[in-house]
């Protein structure tokens, strides 16, 4: 009888803690249409996680595809992060190239401002199958960056798709 109640609590308590898990996580879901080889033929879904320390996971969709992109977070926090913008660049003679620019929001007594990060990914279709290469590095010291304060102003100047898209064609060989 001593073991039928220990296993009663134990499986009790492992219900308890997992229940007690899922009611912590609560995560807000969004999805933005994007046209990459025809229209709106692919969706970013987002999925902001709030518990506590607050990420983003993004996955590229289509009929067929559930694509991992990335997951994003500082573990800064109270501070949740956002996917602010993501688009898709086409340059005649390569493959399209997705764009995912996260912000987050900072307020400490060193550091104050909207934090900056962006990934790009290089888009390959092989027979319908669809591969995200991170190309990110390509971007060098302009892959993140402070728009606020740290000791001193700082601009961080790849804050939207436009100025992000002008780069590319400068530098995107």
């Amino acid at each position: 009888m001593n073991k039928v109640k220990s296993i009663f609590l134990l499986l009790f308590l492992s219900i308890g803690t997992i229940a007690s898990y899922a009611e912590e996580l609560v995560c807000d879901v969004n999805s933005t249409q994007l046209s990459i080889y025809k229209k709106a033929d692919f969706r970013v879904v987002s999925a902001v996680c709030h518990n506590d320390n607050p990420y983003i996971l993004n996955y590229l969709v289509n009929d067929k595809q559930k694509i991992f992109i990335n997951k994003y977070s500082l573990d800064v926090g109270k501070w949740i992060p956002k996917l602010e913008a993501v688009s898709v660049y086409k340059k005649l003679g390569k493959s399209p190239l997705l764009i995912t620019i996260h912000t987050q929001y900072w307020d400490t007594p060193t550091i104050s401002g909207i934090s900056y990060d962006i990934n790009l990914y290089e888009i390959l279709n092989k027979d319908g199958e669809i591969k995200l290469i991170d190309i990110t590095e390509k971007l060098g010291g302009n892959q993140s960056g402070l728009d606020g304060e740290s000791d001193q102003k700082m601009t961080f100047k790849l804050k939207d798709i436009a100025s992000i898209k002008k780069w590319l064609d400068k530098n995107y060989k």
